[in-house]
């Protein structure tokens, strides 16, 4: 016909309707209105749909579009034909039978059978999934805006809402709030670069109509477009699923490592030479000595993947370089496992989202900021869960009720402060250490400072980078697996002390954590649990080992920290226990050194110092915890006890009660 009419008839329904039924010809088009359907378009003929005509429904921010064309193969062959123009499109297609078309239909079935057919979504084909083709080999990127979308709709899930875009109008939904009588969000749009946001209550029509002519007047909009915008985001604000989107946006998808990234990782996850490697990289990126604090801290950033870990804490003065050793150990972690903060107010910690900490490093930089925190930091570390229930009004009822909120650890905790008065609470849940502040270190940092303008910036920063993804690959390929150590009954740890109470377990779970960091060169076991095979590792004695070395370093002692004549009487006092002991063969075999007693008097006859001598240094030896008092209240006579066993008199450092590996390997029974 060569007066055929072109271009789309009915072309207001695509402003104002979320859905579109399209057609081959007008008088098929008004036999679906007599249906009951006047969201429908007419295409003027299989071959009447343009690129101008498909970038208009693209303008107007059509979603869906129902095909319902001839039955005939030639509507069939055009319906597949349309499907590939429309790919962009959710696109469905209804079949007529008996090859009809929607007038013939009409005609012969009437509205009723014909709305039947139209709303029957058995034959419902998406050709989203069976007509896009596959681009996994193109190199040509989505258009922008699309990554991570709904393909179907165009939905960029966000934290607490989503953006979608209707032709070139870009809106973003936030803080939507769902409930059985209200839907009300922050909608923000995006047009012919002006931005508008505002509150919107989708369930109030006097609301609709405001933010409508807003926008209408804001950007010289029709107001029929705009109503069915807001229309169509109303459905989708009714679909979505805000809770799923804050469990994906807490619980990002999983970094995969393969290829040669996973070989490296592996071979230094497999190296028996591996703590030497950690510690020679951290020298590498640029942390010189505190040999102890630099494998200390990175056994604790790994044990966030226990379900026991550690805490770090690291006291010094200002400027020794507190911020610089927990820096060097947080780089180590994998960004998507680290939170780092600079400040805390008292209840922050309460109100994060309810997985953000779970098995994730929390290192807080100066502890003047985060002192309000110090309470849900120590629930934190000692219970693994933080729980708050606080007082909200209930929109729907007007009264007031409860809302409770979880947060989940286990959480790795490191802080930093330069108090040594910290709250006994607080500091009792991590390992206390300090910087090396003496000046032979002051050297070596200067000297390494110095060295470093010798060499190329980009190079070393390019060498770094390589360092730390390395061990981001690391961490990310050990596996959740359990430990367990088959000699914790032959451990032993000084228990003179009620301290002992908290330190023991910091101290076998140290052991448990430098386990979990050498999985790679262990064989891996298997229990049975609940039906179900579950896999661990076991603690072997360089695990103990590495850790006794750590324990003494950090929690140890020397006995540099008495003053002379305090040195002298305490070796006397070892000398005097040891006398005693082999008077009484048969108490030293039943007892052990730290049980046995002794007076002043003993003290003096067996040393030959004054009662003032003896009184002045004991009282240090008290202080110290060297010797413990047994008894001397209320009249009696006083009697003490030596903790000390005997260790450090070369100068090294040592841990009241702790147990050698050699002394492990030769217990009876083990």
């Amino acid at each position: 016909m060569p007066e055929r009419p072109t271009g789309i008839w009915n072309i207001n329904a695509i402003k104002t309707s979320p859905e579109i039924i399209l057609t081959e010809s007008i008088i098929d088009a008004l036999s679906v209105m007599t249906a009951g359907f006047l969201n429908v378009v007419s295409i003027q003929g299989t071959n009447g749909l343009s690129d101008h005509e498909i970038a208009l429904l693209k303008t107007y921010g059509v979603p869906k579009i129902i095909l319902l064309l001839d039955g005939d193969a030639s509507g069939q062959k055009a319906i597949e034909r349309l499907k590939e123009k429309l790919f962009q499109f959710d696109v469905t297609s209804r079949t007529l039978p008996n090859d009809h078309d929607p007038n013939s239909y009409l005609i012969e079935h009437g509205a009723k059978f014909l709305a039947g057919v139209i709303q029957n979504e058995e034959n419902t084909i998406n050709s989203v999934a069976a007509s896009i083709p596959d681009t996994s080999s193109s190199l040509t990127p989505p258009p922008a805006g699309q990554a991570g979308s709904d393909p179907s709709t165009g939905i960029q899930p966000q934290a607490d809402g989503f953006i979608i875009t209707y032709g070139i109008r870009k809106y973003q939904v936030m803080g939507l709030e769902k409930g059985p009588r209200k839907l009300k969000a922050t909608v923000r749009l995006e047009h012919a670069g002006k931005v508008h946001p505002d509150t919107l209550d989708f369930y109030s029509a006097r609301a609709r109509r405001a933010f409508a002519a807003d926008i209408c007047r804001i950007f010289d909009e029709v107001p029929e477009t705009i109503e069915a915008d807001i229309t169509r985001l109303m459905l989708e604000c009714e679909k979505f699923d805000v809770k799923s989107v804050n469990t994906q946006a807490e619980n990002p998808e999983k970094i995969i490592v393969s290829g040669k990234d996973k070989a490296q990782a592996e071979a230094f996850g497999t190296s028996p030479d591996l703590i030497n490697l950690i510690m020679s990289d951290f020298e590498t990126c640029g942390l010189i000595g505190e040999d102890a604090n630099k494998l200390l801290g990175y056994v604790i950033m790994t044990s966030r993947k226990l379900q026991t870990p550690l805490a770090m804490l690291i006291l010094s003065s200002s400027g020794a370089g507190k911020t610089a050793l927990q820096d060097a150990i947080a780089a180590f972690c994998p960004p998507e496992d680290l939170v780092k903060l600079t400040s805390l107010s008292g209840k922050a910690l309460f109100y994060k989202e309810q997985s953000s900490l779970t098995h994730k490093v929390l290192a807080l930089e100066e502890g003047d900021g985060a002192e309000d925190a110090f309470y849900a930091i120590r629930n934190l570390i000692s219970s693994g869960v933080l729980v708050s229930e606080s007082t909200i009004k209930d929109l729907a009822t007007g009264k007031l009720t409860t809302m409770t909120n979880e947060v989940e650890g286990p959480t790795a905790v490191f802080y930093t402060t330069t108090k040594p008065d910290t709250d006994p609470e607080t500091k009792s849940r991590f390992f206390v250490t300090g910087i090396d502040e003496s000046r032979e270190q002051t050297r070596k940092i200067l000297s390494f400072q110095r060295k470093k303008q010798i060499t190329d910036d980009v190079t070393t920063k390019i060498t770094i980078n390589g360092i730390l993804q390395k061990h981001w690959n690391f961490q990310r390929l050990l596996k959740p697996l359990g430990v367990k150590n088959p000699y914790a009954a032959h451990l032993t740890y000084g228990d003179d002390r009620l301290q002992g109470r908290r330190d023991q377990p910091k101290y076998l779970n140290l052991i448990k954590s430098v386990a979990f960091l050498r999985q790679m060169q262990k064989p891996i076991k298997y229990e049975q649990k609940d039906g179900k095979q579950v896999p661990y590792v076991e603690v072997d004695f360089e695990d103990i080992r590495i850790a006794n070395d750590l324990t003494r370093e950090v929690l140890g002692r020397s006995l540099d920290e008495l003053s002379r004549p305090g040195r002298d009487l305490l070796i006397c006092l070892d000398d005097l226990v040891e006398k005693i002991g082999s008077r009484n063969p048969d108490q030293s075999h039943a007892m052990k050194r730290t049980e046995i007693g002794f007076t002043r008097r003993d003290i003096r006859e067996h040393s030959g110092w004054s009662n003032y001598r003896v009184h002045t240094h004991l009282k240090e030896l008290v202080d110290l915890e060297y010797v413990l008092v047994e008894s001397g209240r209320n009249g009696s006579q006083y009697c003490y006890r030596l903790a000390y066993e005997g260790q450090g008199k070369s100068g090294q450092r040592f841990v009241l009660g702790l147990k050698s590996v050699e002394d492990i390997q030769n217990a009876p029974n083990l």
